[in-house]
């Protein structure tokens, strides 16, 4: 199958109805439908080679909606790169998932133009990818669950499960209207994607500060608001006397979501917020919809399709959770694992420490690595340490999150330096030429050892602190 055919049949269903609004600009999935075999017939004309990967650098919009499933019609692989990486980390993307172009809102090199506002960049690959016989449609340039850079690759029919199954927990119909927040680089595909297959309104909202988002809800009638902590944290302190009567299910989602958030936004707008679990790898794996005032520190129980089970629990019971289910990931790539290798008798492992209740719902108490989540999105602490280890004033680093009350966490860093003389401004200036502006650590601690485990001498990681 492929993932245009969801889009095809709910614009033939509904042609008239409002797929995507972007400020004033309304296109209905007839539009959105003619939009994309419009871009298919202009990236034809590239002779891309079926099954090449082709990295997506655009902004949240309707043309990143439409160029997704344009490449993906032309049976090409969509790899996203967010816009705020910088050149150096979209070179490390283009070269590990082998890209074959990068498509840009903005001419680059030796671009092309493709239509209005968008370019393709030729790019060579060392070697062609090997896709392994699978009908791949995504690969997100990841550390999922581990802690080594890698792709989390899915096919259009892994897709096309792990949404219908997402949806089953949702329940998003044509009379549903979300107002959307998070970048699409890192949420679309048991978001976006979902919304479409079911035939929702989707509003992308370009301001989300409390006045214009609240504006924009009323104004659309939204009915679900599918944001991070850091964005209902924001709305929470809104000092208005404006509600949002229309909606009927808001979402948290990317990091845990703190009890005060939840309660301020209840109190605020008397609208519980519900929190749920999603991993690159398996898609969304439970939803609190059914407790989540009482239970609201809980992401729920298994959604859809999923079966869950706590591993090796301790007398508490509390283990590593592990997941079966539909529209696990096909394989990991560079270098390439297939899902078999990974899975145990069909299971996945995730990493998260957690337990379940007696009603069947999910509590996260840690995970294996320490994921930092910055306002909406996963921050990767042995990434940022690659980049500090490689000036020449430190000698080891070690990064970790520190809690927020608006933001989730932000990032810290505590670093060895190997000379006295050794000045933070020119490490924070060489974090600026080498990450993305939201990984660089708000704060920089010089000290004279980091802290190892007494058997391995491994650096210990950080959980977030206070």
């Amino acid at each position: 199958m492929n993932l245009t055919e969801l889009i095809e049949k709910t614009a033939a269903r509904w042609p008239q109805k409002p797929a995507l609004v972007e400020e004033s600009t309304v296109v209905t999935y007839g539009e959105l439908a003619r939009q994309v075999g419009e871009l298919v017939a202009q990236i034809r004309s590239l002779h891309i080679d079926t099954g090449s990967r082709v990295g997506l650098a655009f902004p949240n919009g309707i043309a990143y909606v439409a160029l997704t499933f344009a490449l993906w019609r032309l049976n090409l692989v969509v790899v996203p790169v967010p816009t705020e990486c910088p050149e150096e980390e979209i070179e490390e993307i283009a070269v590990a998932m082998q890209l074959a172009g990068i498509l840009t809102p903005k001419p680059r090199t030796n671009s092309v133009v493709v239509a209005p506002d968008c370019y393709f960049t030729k790019l060579n690959p060392a070697t062609p990818p090997d896709n392994h016989g699978l009908n791949l449609a995504f690969i997100r340039f990841t550390s999922g669950t581990t802690s080594a850079r890698k792709g989390v690759a899915l096919s259009h029919e892994t897709v096309r499960d792990r949404v219908l199954s997402a949806n089953k927990a949702f329940g998003i119909t044509p009379d549903d209207t979300v107002i959307w927040c998070l970048p699409m680089a890192h949420h679309f595909l048991i978001t976006i994607v979902l919304y479409i297959e079911a035939g929702a309104t989707i509003v992308l909202a370009r301001h989300v500060t409390a006045k214009p988002f609240l504006e924009a809800v009323n104004h659309w009638k939204g009915t679900v608001l599918y944001a991070a902590p850091f964005h209902f944290s924001m709305w929470a302190r809104d000092n208005s006397a404006v509600q949002i009567p229309s909606v009927r299910l808001a979402v948290s989602t990317t990091c845990a979501l703190p009890q005060d958030v939840a309660n301020d936004f209840f109190k605020r707008y008397n609208h519980p917020l519900v929190q749920g679990l999603g991993v690159i790898e398996l898609g969304l794996v439970a939803l609190n919809t059914a407790a989540p005032r009482k239970k609201s520190d809980s992401v729920g129980q298994v959604a859809g399709d999923f079966q869950l089970r706590i591993v090796n629990p301790d007398a508490d019971g509390c283990g590593e959770l592990a997941v079966l289910g539909p529209g696990i990931f096909d394989a990991y790539v560079a270098p390439w694992v297939p899902r078999e290798e990974v899975l145990c008798d069909g299971w996945f492992f995730t990493g998260d420490i957690g337990r379940v209740d007696e009603d069947g719902f999910l509590f996260l108490l840690s995970r294996k690595t320490a994921v930092i989540n910055l306002a909406g999105r996963k921050v990767f602490p042995e990434e940022i340490e690659a980049v500090l280890n490689r000036h020449p004033s430190v000698s080891e680093s070690r990064v970790y999150g520190k809690l927020h009350p608006h933001l989730g966490e932000t990032v810290e860093a505590e670093v060895v330096l190997n000379s006295p003389d050794a000045k933070l401004y020119t490490i924070h200036a060489f974090c600026r030429e080498h990450l993305a502006s939201y990984k660089i650590p708000t704060r920089f601690t010089i000290v004279a050892a980091l802290p190892r485990t007494p058997v391995t001498g491994k650096i210990r990681r950080a959980a977030s602190v206070a």
